[in-house]
C-alpha cells in the first residue's frame, strides 16, 4: 500500500508540472499611465491590450461606485468626485509625514506637486505608520491598497489575453524610479502581495528601456560605448547613462551577448509633461474667469469643469507639437457656457519657461554620477511623451551639440508605450531557466548609501557606524557582518545617514547564562549575519548566528602496537634460510681447503 501511494503522488506531481507554465507579467508603472507585458513559454513577448484595446491604461482607481473601476472608466468619475479617484500618488508611497503635513499647503501637497485645484483629495492619517491615507467616504484606504488594486486590474487584463487559453499570472515585475528609497520599494512589494502576486524583481524604469534597446543594438566585441537615455514622462524626468559592451556567451566560438551596465542616473520632479498640461489649464481657467467674472468663483468649485479644462489642455499641447497654434474649445464648460480660445506655441513655451530653463540639469547630474562628460556619449535616446515638445528637442540637441562639438541625432528607436514593460520582462526572463530569450548581461546600482551600527539593548555601548553599501554599489551585492558580543544587541540600519529601522536580536544572553554557562569559553561569542542588497534594491538584516569556542582537556592513551603473527613466522623462516645458507658456505670452504692440502701432499711425494 505504501509503495502504491508513493507512485500515485509522483504521478500527480508530474501531471501538475506538465500543465503549469511559467508566466511573467511586467508592469511599466507610470504616474499617468501603466503598460503591461506578458511573457509565456512558447509565445513571443507581447504587450497586453486593455479592455479598450489600448496599450496604455490610465493609472487610476475609482471608489465612486460600490464596485471599483479602473483606467479610463475610473477617469470618468474623476470629474464627478475627484476625492474618490486617487491618481499620481506614486511619489508618496512609503514616505513618512506628520499629521500637519497633510493639511492644505503642507509638505505632502508640496511633494505631490500637482496642487489641490485639479486634484482635490481628502486625506487621512495613519499615526501608527506615520503615512497619509485616502478618505473614501467613511473608510480610509492605504496607498498600498490603491496600488494593489492597479496590480489586480493589470493581472485581470493579462489573464483575459489568452484568447481561449487559461492564463493565471502569479509572477510580477514592476518598474520604478531609480531614486526610490527602501520604504517605497517595500511599499510596492507589499502591494504585490496584497494583489496575490509574487514580486520577482523591481527594475528601474529607464534601465528597462536600455535593456530593450539592447535587443536590437549592441557594440562590437572589445569596444566600450556610452549611451544616454532622456526619459521625460508625465510627472518626472529621469536621465540614465549606461555603458555598452559585448562579451562571449554560450559554447559557440565568436558568439557574443550585449552587456548593459548602468553607471549613472538622476531625476527631476520639476520636469514633466503633465506639469505642462497644468500650466495650460491654469492659464485657460484664468481667461475664462476674466471673460465671465460672474462664474469665476463657481467654476473653481466645479470638478467636472476643471476636468474638462485639463483634458483639453492635453489635447492642445499635443496639437502644438506639430502646429504653431492650437484651438482651445470646451463645450458647456460651466453653467451651459461654452469656452473658446487659442494658444500659440510661443505662449506655451513662455508658460513652461521655468521648466525649460532647467531641462538639462538632470543630464549634468547623471554624467557627474557616471564620472564622464557629454563628450564621452556616443548615443542619445529620448523616450517618454513630453520629449515631443519641439522646444524640448531643440534645447536637448543644442546642449549635446555644444558639449560634443558636433551634431548628434536624438534617437527615437524605442516606443515609450512598450519599451519599459518589455525591457522589464526581459530582465526577469534572463535570470530564469524557464524561458529562452536573447542573453543580455545587465547590472544596475543604487543611488543611496546604506550603513549599520551595532549597539547594546541597554544603550551602554555602541560600535561605530559601518558603511556597507556606498552610493553607486551594484544591486545584487551581499555583505556579511562579523563581530563579538556577550549580550543581546540591536542593529540599526541607516539610509543616507538617516535611521531607517532597528533590528533587535535576543537569545544570546539567555544561552550564556543557561546552556553555555558551564562551558570554558575561550572568548566572547562570535556573531555573523548577512545583509544583502538584492536586485530590487531591498536590504535587510538576515540569519544572525552566534558561535562559541570551548577549551577543555582530553586524556588520550596510545596503545603499543602488537606484533603480527604472520609476519613473525615469515621472519623466522627467513632467519632459518639464512642460517642454512651460511652452513653450506662454510662446508664448501672446508672442502676446498681439504682439496688443496691433498694436492700439496701429492706434489711433495713426487
Amino acid at each position: 500500500m505504501r509503495c502504491a501511494g508513493v507512485t500515485l503522488l509522483l504521478a500527480g506531481c508530474f501531471a501538475f508540472f506538465h500543465v503549469a507554465e511559467s508566466q511573467i507579467m511586467s508592469i511599466d508603472l507610470g504616474h499617468e499611465f501603466f503598460k503591461v507585458a506578458l511573457m509565456r513559454q512558447g509565445v513571443p513577448l507581447e504587450i497586453v491590450l486593455n479592455t479598450h484595446s489600448k496599450r496604455k491604461t490610465t493609472t487610476a482607481v475609482s471608489f465612486f461606485d460600490a464596485v471599483r473601476t479602473f483606467g479610463d472608466d475610473a477617469l470618468s468619475h474623476q470629474g464627478k468626485d475627484p476625492a474618490k479617484v486617487p491618481m499620481f500618488f506614486h511619489s508618496s508611497l512609503g514616505k513618512n509625514y506628520t499629521a500637519a503635513d497633510i493639511d492644505d499647503g503642507g509638505k505632502w501637497w508640496s511633494d505631490f506637486g500637482l496642487g489641490d485645484k485639479f486634484y482635490s483629495y481628502q486625506l487621512g492619517y495613519n499615526a501608527t505608520r506615520g503615512v497619509p491615507t485616502f478618505k473614501i467616504g467613511d473608510d480610509e484606504v492605504e496607498l498600498e491598497e490603491v496600488l494593489a488594486s492597479v496590480f489586480f486590474f493589470a493581472k485581470k487584463i493579462a489573464d483575459d489575453s489568452g484568447e481561449g487559453k487559461v492564463i493565471n499570472v502569479r509572477d510580477l515585475v514592476v518598474t520604478m524610479p531609480s531614486d526610490a528609497m527602501l520604504r517605497q520599494r517595500q511599499a510596492i512589494a507589499a502591494a504585490s502581495e496584497i494583489a496575490g502576486l509574487r514580486l520577482l524583481t523591481l527594475v528601474h524604469e529607464t534601465s528597462a528601456f536600455a535593456v530593450q534597446r539592447a535587443v536590437d543594438f549592441s557594440v562590437e566585441s572589445g569596444s566600450i560605448e556610452y549611451a544616454l537615455y532622456y526619459n521625460m514622462g508625465a510627472r518626472k524626468t529621469e536621465v540614465t547613462v549606461v555603458r555598452l559592451e559585448a562579451r562571449s556567451a554560450g559554447m559557440v566560438k565568436g558568439k557574443t551577448a550585449p552587456v548593459v551596465s548602468v553607471v549613472g542616473s538622476a531625476l527631476d520632479y520639476r520636469l514633466g509633461g503633465h506639469l505642462m498640461d497644468l500650466k495650460i489649464a491654469e492659464v485657460m481657467l484664468k481667461r475664462f474667469q476674466d471673460k465671465y467674472p460672474k462664474l469665476a468663483d463657481a467654476v473653481v468649485k466645479d470638478p467636472r469643469a476643471l476636468r474638462k479644462l485639463l483634458a483639453q489642455a492635453q489635447k492642445s499641447k499635443a496639437m502644438l507639437s506639430s502646429n504653431k497654434m492650437a484651438p482651445f474649445i470646451v463645450e458647456s464648460l460651466h453653467a451651459d457656457t461654452d469656452f473658446q480660445a487659442t494658444i500659440k506655441r510661443e505662449e506655451f513655451e513662455e508658460m513652461c519657461s521655468d521648466m525649460l530653463e532647467i531641462l538639462t540639469e538632470p543630464i549634468e547630474k547623471a554624467l557627474a554620477s557616471a564620472n564622464i562628460t557629454i563628450a564621452d556619449i556616443a548615443h542619445v535616446e529620448v523616450i517618454g511623451g513630453a520629449w515631443r515638445v519641439p522646444k524640448v528637442q531643440q534645447l536637448l540637441s543644442d546642449y549635446i551639440e555644444k558639449g560634443k562639438g558636433e551634431k548628434v541625432h536624438l534617437g527615437q528607436h524605442l516606443n515609450g508605450e512598450e519599451g519599459g514593460a518589455l525591457g522589464a520582462a526581459l530582465v526577469a526572463a534572463n535570470s530564469s531557466s524557464s524561458f529562452r530569450v536573447k542573453k543580455i548581461f545587465f547590472s544596475d546600482n543604487t543611488q543611496h548609501e546604506y550603513a549599520v551600527q551595532i549597539s547594546a539593548l541597554s544603550g551602554e555601548w555602541e560600535k561605530n557606524v559601518t558603511v556597507l553599501y556606498p552610493a553607486g554599489t551594484a544591486l545584487g551585492s551581499k555583505k556579511k557582518l562579523n563581530f563579538d558580543s556577550s549580550e543581546d544587541f540591536a542593529v540599526k540600519l541607516f539610509e543616507n545617514g538617516i535611521l531607517l529601522t532597528e533590528y533587535t536580536v535576543t537569545g544570546l544572553k539567555e544561552l550564556l547564562e543557561g546552556k553555555w554557562k558551564d562551558y570554558n569559553l575561550t572568548g566572547a561569542p562570535k556573531v555573523s549575519a548577512t545583509v544583502p542588497l538584492d536586485g530590487s534594491g531591498l536590504i535587510e538584516f538576515k540569519n544572525p548566528t552566534a558561535t562559541v569556542e570551548e577549551s577543555y582537556w582530553v586524556n588520550f592513551t596510545k596503545e603499543k602496537p602488537k606484533k603480527n603473527a604472520t609476519n613473525a613466522t615469515n621472519a623466522t623462516k627467513d632467519e632459518n634460510s639464512t642460517a642454512d645458507s651460511k652452513v653450506d658456505e662454510k662446508a664448501d670452504e672446508k672442502a676446498d681447503e681439504k682439496d688443496e692440502d691433498t694436492a700439496d701432499e701429492k706434489a711433495d711425494e713426487k
